[in-house]
């Protein structure tokens, strides 16, 4: 109830939204070209995972310290074995060049905070033993019976890449028809939602560019959460406005628009507010595992809700003012052109001449006739104007005679 009472003009003030918005899509997309690109997490490039449970607790420093030691031992052998030595000590290269992403991890049940790693390289590395080693080497007792290995290959990543994609566009192109029927076939409400949607995709690859994180399976899970989240909000307002439309058709749109947004504000705010203490939780004191996608999700959820309020609705006031520009150009344009029609000079022809009425003839009375009396009563027969008695001319006019008074 907040929110009601606020005098919070939202609709009049959509440019700065509108430059807030802009200005955040810029700066990641500047960020985008610094870092060459959003870097991409294995699911998407391929490559190798390897999965180290150590006996005690470990830092990323002294992991990264340790793999610069990663060696193929030297084993003698010819044709094929050699060959597999040297493709197995190139695809080690970027562990020892520190190019490998550590991320430090801890599951239920272990003895020690911190005593998982999860190693992450887009090289193919057949064999995890000369990585292990190394790290035995360090001091870093790797157990390798919880230790574990995945590969990704290219054409997988390729096909993982092209369905991510794929289920986006199709998620977009659903919520547009899903819109546009809920709201009576009407096309414009689908279309804001879908440029929200897009806005809120183009601000999450701008954050995750500023801030240089991988985009991988978590920030493709998080994404489609968000654009369920943000198109919820959205009805929600979208169906006020229809409803305030019908209750207040006198006042202007762009008000009407502003007054329902203080209506439901307090409801998304709300909302806004659980989730993001929940993630925030997540983000602080979840497993390393969980931080990447809590991350994404709050960044989402804020961007989300943001759109919804300040975005979708200010496009909304956009299309219809359009809309009665338009409207009122092509009346403006049919009355000129009608008027030009009418005082343009030239012969008209034969349907179009106008003929004067003729005058109408002034229609007689009808003839009044009157008998002679005889020995009938006067007030039998009308009167004329003068007090007499109306008698038949020849001519067939009737006329009005007086008649003497008796007085004899």
């Amino acid at each position: 109830m907040f929110f009601r009472n606020l005098n919070w003009d939202i609709i009049g003030q959509r440019r700065y939204w509108f430059a807030l918005s802009g200005t955040v899509i810029v700066a990641g997309i500047i960020a985008l070209i610094i870092h060459h690109g959003l870097p991409l997490g294995l699911s998407f490039t391929g490559g190798t995972t390897i999965d180290v449970k150590f006996t005690r607790s470990v830092t990323e420093s002294q992991i990264q310290q340790a793999l610069r030691g990663v060696v193929v031992p030297e084993t003698p052998g010819v044709g094929s074995q050699a060959s597999g030595n040297a493709e197995l000590n190139a695809s080690l290269e970027p562990l020892r060049k520190g190019e490998a992403s550590i991320q430090l991890a801890t599951k239920a049940g272990d003895a020690a905070p911190n005593d998982r790693a999860i190693i992450s390289s887009q090289s193919s590395i057949a064999d995890p033993g000369p990585v292990f080693a190394a790290l035995d080497k360090a001091g870093l007792t790797v157990d390798r019976s919880q230790s574990q290995i995945t590969a990704v290959g290219p054409s997988l990543s390729k096909e993982y890449l092209n369905n991510s994609l794929a289920a986006l566009a199709l998620a977009l192109f659903l919520q547009l028809l899903y819109i546009a029927f809920r709201f009576g076939n009407q096309l414009r409400f689908g279309i804001v939602a879908d440029l929200a949607l897009i806005h809120d995709v183009l601000v999450m690859v701008g954050i995750y560019a500023i801030a240089n994180r991988k985009a991988d399976d978590a920030f493709l899970a998080a994404l489609l959460t968000v654009i369920g989240y943000s198109v919820m909000d959205s009805i929600v307002i979208f169906d006020r406005i229809r409803e305030n439309g019908r209750l207040m058709p006198d006042v202007p749109y762009d008000k009407m628009v502003n007054t329902s947004l203080l209506q439901t504000m307090t409801r998304s705010v709300n909302t806004l507010v659980t989730v993001v203490i929940v993630l925030v939780a997540l983000l602080l004191f979840g497993g390393d595992t969980l931080k990447n996608f809590a991350f994404a999700l709050l960044v989402g959820v804020i961007s989300g809700a943001y759109s919804s309020i300040f975005i979708a609705s200010p496009l909304l006031v956009i299309w219809k003012n359009f809309d009665l520009r338009r409207r009122a150009s092509e009346r403006a344009a049919a009355v000129a052109t009608e008027s030009a029609a009418i005082a343009a000079p030239g012969p008209t022809s034969a349907a179009t001449r106008k003929v004067a009425p003729k005058p109408k003839r002034p229609v007689a009375p009808p003839p009044r006739y009157r008998r002679k009396r005889q020995g009938l009563e006067s007030t039998d027969w009308p009167a004329s104007d003068d007090g007499g008695v109306l008698t038949e001319t020849e001519d067939g006019d009737a006329t009005g005679e007086a008649e003497p008074d008796n007085q004899s």
